[in-house]
């Protein structure tokens, strides 16, 4: 059922363009180019992730493009870099053969009680670390979204990220089944935000596919679901879809989790009204254990 199964058969000399903000269109858009066969370039562009409408964004690269492959006018488009991206936070372009554009290495961000992201896991066990609570209500009842956050300190000195990344969250439910929903923004000092990268899981869908996944880089098959058992703590391993970002300093990264999407606020205000994930539809409490025996953390790509 996914259409990426047929893309190796795509040999056609094929330009790739996608903007980033919205993180999950950026994760199809990256796999469709490590799989297709023929000639092929990647653009990862800047924040927001929707183009201008009446459509102007990138001509110049669309008509040199098919100039070369159609007119046969050698313009040097394919002396470029088959990889572009855009780095948000320092505003830099980054250039290589494939996504991520630099070695990388994954490494742990751990929640910690009083809404902290830490390098270092939490040392107490939960009777002193005890979890933390929120309940989503339908949107019958509000327009409300209950959120959760982990923050970091305020960063020291610039730190890239750049690929993909994984949350593991251990937490109970009080329903069979629920949406896991992680935002990660950059923060400024004036407290003015900017979305980085998304997170989206359907509790139901924690299966992972063991053989392809990876740390920092899970992969759910999405072909089976098997409720939850209401109460019972799990192991939930969100994928944090790819980003490239860089965290100034005086900035900090903070990390939402919800089991829904508000309708608007600096991020989704940009967006057509149909572009929401909503709650079941009842009333769903989800409880965060972070503690010594459930070392809740993100894997994040640091640019080495």
């Amino acid at each position: 059922r996914n259409p990426i199964t047929l893309a190796k058969n795509i040999t056609i000399p094929t330009y790739l363009q996608i903007a980033q903000g919205r993180g999950w269109t950026m994760d199809g858009t990256i796999d469709l180019f490590d799989t297709v066969q023929g000639p092929k370039k990647l653009d990862i562009l800047a924040y927001p992730p929707m183009n201008s409408r009446p459509f102007v964004d990138a001509h110049d690269e669309m008509f040199a493009w098919y100039d070369y492959w159609i007119k046969g006018i050698d313009n040097g488009i394919m002396d470029e870099p088959a990889v572009s991206v855009h780095v948000e936070g320092s505003n830099t372009t980054e250039t290589g053969t494939q996504f991520p554009t630099k070695e990388i290495e994954h490494r742990n961000l751990y929640l910690r009680p009083r809404h902290v992201l830490a390098q270092s896991p939490e040392p107490l066990g939960p009777e002193y670390a005890a979890p933390e609570s929120f309940t989503q209500l339908p949107m019958t009842l509000t327009n409300d979204t209950a959120v959760i956050s982990w923050s970091t300190a305020k960063f020291t000195e610039p730190t890239e990220l750049m690929g993909t990344g994984a949350a593991h969250i251990f937490a109970a439910i009080d329903q069979d089944d629920t949406n896991f929903i992680l935002r990660l923004w950059d923060v400024a000092p004036n407290g003015r935000r900017q979305l980085v990268t998304t997170g989206y899981l359907k509790a139901s869908q924690n299966e992972l596919d063991e053989e392809r996944s990876t740390e920092g880089n899970p992969i759910h098959p999405h072909t089976s679901k098997a409720p939850v058992t209401p109460g019972e703590i799990n192991e939930y391993v969100i994928r944090i879809y790819p980003f490239a970002a860089t965290f100034m300093p005086g900035h900090q990264l903070l990390a939402e989790l919800s089991n829904n999407e508000p309708m608007s606020d600096e991020h989704n205000s940009l967006l057509p009204p149909d572009a929401f994930h909503l709650p079941i539809g009842r009333p769903t409490t989800t409880t965060v254990y972070r503690d010594a025996l459930h070392e809740s953390r993100l894997v994040l790509p640091y640019v080495k």
